[in-house]
């Protein structure tokens, strides 16, 4: 009996054994890749939520109460929830807010977090004066 004719069992299962543990880390891989592509679009649109909503803080016609508000905003067809906390600073024209944005409002951990300050309206017609 001839040895050069092929491959041996042993050796064709080894080769197999071989490519499996390839093929598993590239799906692996792949779906690490794609896990990572949706909590980073996530994130994007997250930051776009607490950005508008501080945005619209600081255009408000009155200045904002000290506490906490929840709402929900929808963007690209997500509902996201976010939680506002108002504080007092040193500064009486100036407040403090403090913005988390959940993809569920029952989320113990926000997608997102932003803080920001808000002038008193008042402020807000003053004309710059250049020097």
């Amino acid at each position: 009996m001839n040895r050069d004719d092929g491959f041996t069992l042993v050796e064709v299962l080894v080769a197999l054994a071989v490519i499996a543990a390839v093929l598993g880390a590239l799906v692996h891989s792949a779906g690490s890749t794609a896990s990572n592509a949706g909590k980073l679009r996530d994130k994007a649109v997250a930051s776009w939520v607490a950005e508008n909503r501080l945005a619209e803080m600081q255009l408000m016609a009155s200045f904002p109460e000290t506490g906490n508000k929840t709402g929900n905003e929808e963007v690209f067809g997500v509902k996201w929830f976010w939680k506002t906390r108002v504080q007092k600073v040193e500064d009486e024209d100036l407040r403090r807010v403090d913005i988390e944005i959940r993809k569920r409002e029952d989320s113990e951990r926000p997608v997102f977090t932003a803080a920001g300050f808000v002038n008193h309206p008042r402020l807000q017609s003053r004309p710059i004066s250049g020097g």
